[in-house]
This record gives structure tokens, C-alpha cells and sequence, in this order.
């Protein structure tokens, strides 16, 4: 087995299941390569959206703009990685120079996350036709197959607009809504939803995503990326 990363060649002890059932293993980091990527700590982050903070509120500007956006949105964000250097040079490979073979990098944290909430949907953030076209792949949709996550798309993009990457802080606060719903809402109703994109800078594109699906009664709507 290889590092999914920079695919040196991993050394790991067999299983009774894997040496007589071939139990298929999930993607995963050689130590040098998990060392490359920050955890985002427990202590000085903000309790809704994991942003590192130093303000003793007890949730961050960004998160009280939201909560007054959206009052009757108990909105809980989880990231699991510091969007450092280290984590922008693996995101540019996957994402923008469209090395696939990276979807596997973080998979058995979205492993991890499935066998803890076996009864959730997992939903990624999609992307429009025009974007999907030039880029090749959905590249949070790759990383749950990649881990062996089942997923649904319950929201489709209905504009097309420029890479966040590319907007401004002002201008990602003030893009118009970009999804509407794909399904049957009678689908959503009652349901866990978790909504899974890659990084969170804003907010604003999870934020569009959830204001989908809340008119909809799902029992309960979490988000989750990568890096924040």
C-alpha cells in the first residue's frame, strides 16, 4: 500500500481480516505526510464554525452575522485542518491542477465520520455544468468515494459564477443564492444532512446550501470541511 500523498510505499502490518478476506482499506497518509497538515485545536476556536480566535466571545464575528442572517438556524460547522500553506499546495494540486489521484488523502476522516453517523446524508456542495466541464470531476463528491461514503446530491448549482478563490471577501458575502433543490423534498424531510465541501472561508457557499434545505424540515443540518 502507498501513501495517498506522495505514494511512497507504506509499511503496515495485515489484519486476520485483510490476510483472509481482503478487506479493502481506505486511502491513507504515510507519518511524514500527516505531519505536513495542522489539526485545527480543541481550545481558542470558535464553537460554531471552528475558527481559530483569541476574542473571548463565545462564537465569532462571522458566526453572529449568521445567526442573525438565519435565526432559526442552529448552524454547527466542523473543519478539521488549518488552511495553512502546507494545506493551500495540496489543495491547488487536487483542485486546480486536477490531480485525482489526491482524493483519497483525508478519506478516513470522512470514514470516520460516516460510521459515527450512520443515519446522516451525506450531501457535497456541486458545481455547474461550465465548472464541472473544465474541471474534470466534483472534487468533494471524489473525496467520499474515495473514502467508500455514499452520498446524495440534494442540491443542484442553478448559476454559474467565478471560483471563490478568485472573489473577495465582500464579494463572497454578497453572492446571490446559487442552489435549489434536486430531489423530492419529501426526501429531506426528517433527515440528518450533512453538507460537505472542501474549505470554509465565509461560509457563504454552506450558508446557500442549508437555506435549500431548511424549508424542507430535515431534522437536523451540520457542515463539514476540510479546512477552515
Amino acid at each position: 500500500m502507498k501513501c495517498c500523498y506522495c505514494h511512497c510505499r507504506l509499511i503496515h502490518d495485515l489484519s486476520i481480516k485483510e490476510l483472509f478476506w481482503r478487506v479493502k482499506k481506505v486511502p491513507q497518509l504515510c507519518s511524514d505526510c500527516t505531519a505536513l497538515f495542522q489539526q485545527i485545536p480543541e481550545q481558542g476556536r470558535c464553537p460554531r464554525c471552528t475558527k481559530q480566535i483569541t476574542e473571548k466571545s463565545k462564537i465569532c464575528q462571522d458566526c453572529f452575522t449568521w445567526q442573525n442572517k438565519f435565526p432559526d438556524y442552529d448552524f454547527v460547522h466542523q473543519a478539521f485542518f488549518v488552511y495553512d500553506p502546507a494545506f493551500q499546495e495540496w489543495l491547488n494540486q487536487y483542485k486546480f491542477m486536477g490531480d485525482i489521484r489526491l482524493s483519497g488523502t483525508f478519506a478516513t476522516y470522512w470514514k470516520n465520520l460516516q460510521k459515527q453517523h450512520p443515519e446522516a446524508i451525506f450531501c457535497p456542495v456541486p458545481l455547474s455544468n461550465e465548472r464541472l466541464a473544465e474541471r474534470g470531476f466534483n472534487q468533494v463528491s471524489e473525496m467520499l468515494v474515495a473514502a467508500e461514503v455514499d452520498y446524495q446530491m440534494l442540491v443542484t448549482r442553478i448559476h454559474h459564477s467565478n471560483p471563490q478563490a478568485k472573489k473577495t471577501r465582500n464579494e463572497r458575502l454578497a453572492s446571490i443564492q446559487l442552489f435549489g433543490i434536486k430531489v423530492d423534498p419529501s426526501g429531506i424531510k426528517g433527515k440528518t444532512i450533512f453538507v460537505i465541501d472542501d474549505v470554509y472561508t465565509t461560509g457563504q457557499t454552506l450558508f446557500h446550501v442549508a437555506s435549500c434545505l431548511l424549508p424542507h424540515q430535515p431534522k437536523k443540518i451540520r457542515t463539514y470541511s476540510l479546512a477552515r
